[in-house]
């Protein structure tokens, strides 16, 4: 199973009222000569059930899902720019449109500090624009990523055989939606089991604690959506940061943070050596989760 980004311009609507993807196989020089680009290449990589980020103006827009294997298709009517030949590959998906686009800004640094070199092509260049590159394969654990900062109604079931972007549907939809926005029985364990104190600083004043989650919402399963051991309850400061990925916590509670953050911390009064009061055995595999997630493991 594999990860795509891809830029998508003013195909933004074809691809949302068609639901497919298209690039030329190759492209014709000035000289006559023909030429292919790494971007075009990756698209013809794509399989039945990948699922792929779709970019538009620096805000993931789209999040697609293969239903075939890429194959070769002659360029759309819509595509009339004359450097494009007509030979291309076509992707057909099936498409959810996120009603809250993932901005790029609020993760391409931690992106380009863990993932950017094993993308191919690379999704970013060394100032942090998104390169011209139309599709780049991503690593399993970049995709993650993207897909914890989802805040819309919408998971990517990555515990299966085969990950799946879906709507919450069925019976558990207004369960796993209130442990989404932390209210309900999961905000109740939660805080019952930390006494209803931040779980760093130890304020006590509920009404303005988060129930965070480890491993985000959307990337968790129907079962861990709603564990109570998923989660840290934290004042707004320390539940933005964490969900972010700019901090995270080891097994033993350590606090760790991203390079550069020092001076933040301090402006947040965040002490740099703060920690978690207790870790329950049972957080320590969702803290695992969330530094591998967000770089912080070796």
């Amino acid at each position: 199973m594999s990860f795509f980004w891809v830029n998508i311009g003013s195909s933004f609507n074809e691809v949302k009222e068609q639901n497919f993807l298209w690039a030329p196989q190759y492209g014709v020089k000035e000289n006559g000569h023909t030429f292919k680009n790494a971007g075009w290449e990756a698209v013809k990589k794509v399989n039945e059930g990948d699922i792929i980020f779709c970019n538009k103006d620096r805000n993931i827009i789209y999040i697609a899902m293969a239903v075939k294997k890429a194959f070769p298709s002659d360029r759309p009517p819509s595509r009339s720019f004359d450097k494009w030949e007509i030979q291309g590959t076509k992707i057909e998906v099936d498409l959810i449109t996120l009603k809250n686009p993932i901005n790029v800004n609020s993760f391409y640094k931690i992106f380009m500090a863990t993932h950017n070199r094993e993308c191919k092509p690379l999704v970013f260049n060394s100032n942090g624009a998104c390169t011209e590159n139309y599709m780049c394969k991503i690593p399993s654990l970049a995709a993650k990523m993207i897909a914890s900062l989802i805040t819309d109604d919408v998971y990517i079931d990555f515990n299966s055989h085969i990950p799946v972007a879906k709507d919450v549907i069925g019976c558990s939809r207004e369960v796993t939606i209130q442990a989404r926005v932390g209210h309900g029985p999961y905000r109740d364990k939660l805080f019952k089991m930390w006494g209803g104190k931040c779980a760093v600083t130890g304020i006590d004043v509920e009404s303005i604690l988060t129930a965070s989650h480890i491993v985000a919402w959307s990337i968790s399963d129907d079962k861990e959506k709603v564990d109570p051991f998923n989660g840290l309850p934290l004042i707004p400061n320390l539940d933005k940061l964490f969900d972010r990925g700019m901090i995270s916590f080891t097994d033993d509670g350590k606090l760790k943070f991203r390079d550069g953050l020092k001076n933040l911390l301090y402006d947040l009064n965040i002490p740099i050596n703060s920690k978690l009061n207790r870790v329950f055995e049972e957080n320590k595999k969702y803290l695992k989760r969330h530094r591998e997630t967000f770089g912080f493991e070796d």
